[in-house]
């Protein structure tokens, strides 16, 4: 009777699933196919081109090498946010002195930074120059504040998730102002030549590795919260 119930609730787990993964692809089924019949009837590759020219440049070696480059140091960057940030936001949980201490002189930093670290670029490239480094201290420093102060509030899987969106975006956005290895300064370069194709391709690829990294953390998270309610 229970090994049944066991195998019902598997296929009743896995049907759930498929209707999820269902939902989850119409509106990019509908995106794609209304961008690629828009296309063809603008016919205009330098404004829009084909989406299923832009797949077909996705999935070149060559931007893999950059997605690779980019994808490594934003995870690194996930790591040191996580091991600096989450500890904070648990002590500001923790102990309102240390929260009425930290929280505003955190937002002070965030709003001296600013969301972009532009403010700091050029300090940072004076120290570093236009290297790895610098661009990785650009991708942690307001992602660090951010997850500190999103966790305070006892929202850890929350604020993984948007550090690494910050980081992530941020890591792209020094690598097309340093001009530095990864896909940011492929995105930028292919923006001066009028590489629509190659462009839309890069974007499209930022967008699925983004997505799937923060489909992996929420997944590993809800898997540990799990595990420390049990």
């Amino acid at each position: 009777m229970r090994k049944n119930r066991n195998t019902q609730d598997k296929k009743l787990e896995q049907e759930t699933r498929t209707v999820r993964w269902f939902y989850h692809s119409i509106p990019f089924i509908l995106l794609f196919l209304f961008w690629e019949l828009l296309a063809r009837v603008i016919h205009n590759p330098l404004i829009l081109p084909p989406f299923s020219a832009v797949v077909v440049n996705a999935f070149s070696p060559f931007l893999a090498y950059h997605l690779g480059s980019t994808l490594a140091f934003s995870l690194l960057g996930l790591l040191i946010i996580s091991l600096v940030g989450l500890p904070l936001g648990m002590l500001m949980q923790r102990f309102k002195k240390a929260e009425w201490a930290l929280n505003p002189f955190f937002w002070f930093l965030l709003f001296v930074f600013g969301f972009g670290t532009i403010r700091i670029a050029p300090m940072l490239i004076v120290l570093f120059g236009l290297s790895q480094l610098t661009a990785l201290v650009l991708s942690i420093l307001v992602p660090i504040l951010v997850v500190a102060l999103i966790s305070g509030y006892g929202a850890k899987l929350t604020a993984v998730r948007v550090g690494f969106l910050l980081c992530w975006s941020l890591r792209i956005g020094g690598e097309m102002m340093l001009g530095i290895t990864g896909i940011g300064y492929q995105l930028s370069q292919c923006y001066f030549l009028h590489n629509m194709e190659i462009m839309y391709a890069i974007m499209l690829i930022m967008g699925f590795t983004g997505l799937f990294v923060d489909r992996v953390l929420k997944y590993v998270g809800n898997v540990v919260i799990g595990k420390e309610v049990k």
